[in-house]
């Protein structure tokens, strides 16, 4: 994504998106001043329709019964944020104008009435799915599959807000241990988890990463609690390769410079026993199906976009007795986990948080993401104190 300034008092930005080949008009920071700021309002970014976002004051949300403010602390700023802002997302899961930040984290700031579990202060990360729990899909545990769609950051307000208003039912407390960039990593964390229990990874396994971004970043993490033989990751850059080693993984490979199938093979004989995708792009699925050994495992959670078409050898999948599973989002029990394995102690996904901005600094945010100049996983946006 490529920002270039089109008005030279500093009223808007012309944002490129090199992915969707599109244009976006960001408003600048500098026309809403913090002396401006009205009791009862907020400071939020706002995208009001594809292409069209801005960063300025809102009515600040008030909790109902049940229902817990929450003021978010740190959020952070993925591929599925510039979805929405670009319009590339499926427009049956976004709800213009909408404030986003789905990965976030925060302090109780109020309660309201019949909320006994939490109280201001107290420190919180937030489902972002809000399943019914009455619907056959909620019954059955499957809450990311809920008929009756609802989620912070698509459908309502998120963390790229000053304060996010949600029901009780879905904050999870925060011991002190856990840092504020562990806790904002949970969302993406609790989808890993859920990938890795459908591909049923267990010890002694050997296990391939494909793509090191931040979901790459947490597979290689995650995975390595599960005691494999071997992590292998593959990227197409150094610097991320480089964060994969620090991250638990074995050996890496360069899909850029080296026969990524041939490497494979000469470090795993027959092929690895399960593979990740993570990378959301038709190559990498393609790699995946020809890195897993015969009778694996490859579990698909990038996503390349409505209009990209996957093309393979019809008998690839049967004929190697693969399995191919994709996995979207995470259940609340997922959740859960993630969130356990954080109080435990068990995994730190600070480093995983590479880079900070300020709220005021959105835009350089979203240009930073295509830059990725050094190691660059994920990308968060600091809100000022309190």
């Amino acid at each position: 994504m490529v920002v270039d300034d089109i008005d030279r008092d500093g009223c808007c930005r012309l944002v490129h998106d090199e992915v969707h080949d599109r244009e976006c008009l960001l408003e600048s920071h500098d026309r809403h001043p913090a002396s401006d700021r009205l009791a009862g309002r907020m400071r939020a970014i706002v995208i009001e329709e594809p292409n069209t976002v801005s960063l300025r004051d809102v009515e600040t949300p008030e909790p109902g019964r049940g229902e817990v403010r929450v003021r978010s602390v740190l959020a952070g700023v993925c591929r599925t944020d510039v979805d929405i802002l670009t319009g590339a997302l499926d427009p049956r899961w976004v709800r213009f104008p909408v404030i986003p930040g789905h990965e976030w984290s925060g302090v109780v700031d109020a309660v309201g009435d019949a909320v006994a579990t939490f109280e201001p202060g107290q420190r919180v990360v937030c489902e972002g799915n809000i399943g019914c729990m009455s619907c056959a899909r909620c019954r059955a545990g499957d809450t990311h599959l809920c008929a009756n769609y609802d989620a912070v950051g698509f459908t309502r307000g998120g963390g790229w807000g000053e304060f996010v208003v949600v029901p009780a039912r879905i904050l999870h407390a925060l011991p002190e241990h856990v840092s504020f960039e562990s806790a904002a990593l949970v969302e993406p964390g609790s989808c890993v988890v859920k990938a890795l229990g459908r591909a049923r990874v267990e010890a002694a396994e050997t296990v391939g990463v494909v793509g090191v971004g931040a979901l790459g970043a947490l597979a290689i993490r995650i995975a390595r609690l599960r005691c494999p033989a071997t992590i292998v990751a593959y990227g197409i850059r150094d610097e991320e390769l480089e964060l994969a080693r620090m991250l638990g993984a074995d050996a890496v490979v360069n899909v850029a410079r080296q026969d990524a199938e041939a490497e494979t093979h000469a470090l795993v004989r027959g092929g690895l026993d399960v593979v990740v995708e993570t990378a959301g792009a038709v190559p990498a699925v393609e790699l995946s199906t020809r890195l897993v050994r015969e009778g694996g495992r490859v579990v698909l959670l990038g996503i390349a976009g409505r209009e990209e078409a996957l093309v393979l050898p019809a008998d690839r999948i049967p004929l190697r007795d693969l399995t191919v599973l994709g996995s979207v989002g995470y259940t609340t029990a997922a959740w859960a986990q993630m969130v356990a394995l954080l109080r435990e102690g068990l995994v730190d996904l600070g480093p995983i948080v590479t880079h900070r901005f300020a709220l005021e600094r959105f835009e350089d945010a979203l240009a930073f993401m295509d830059e990725r100049a050094g190691v660059v996983a994920r990308i968060v946006l600091e809100h000022a104190a309190q």
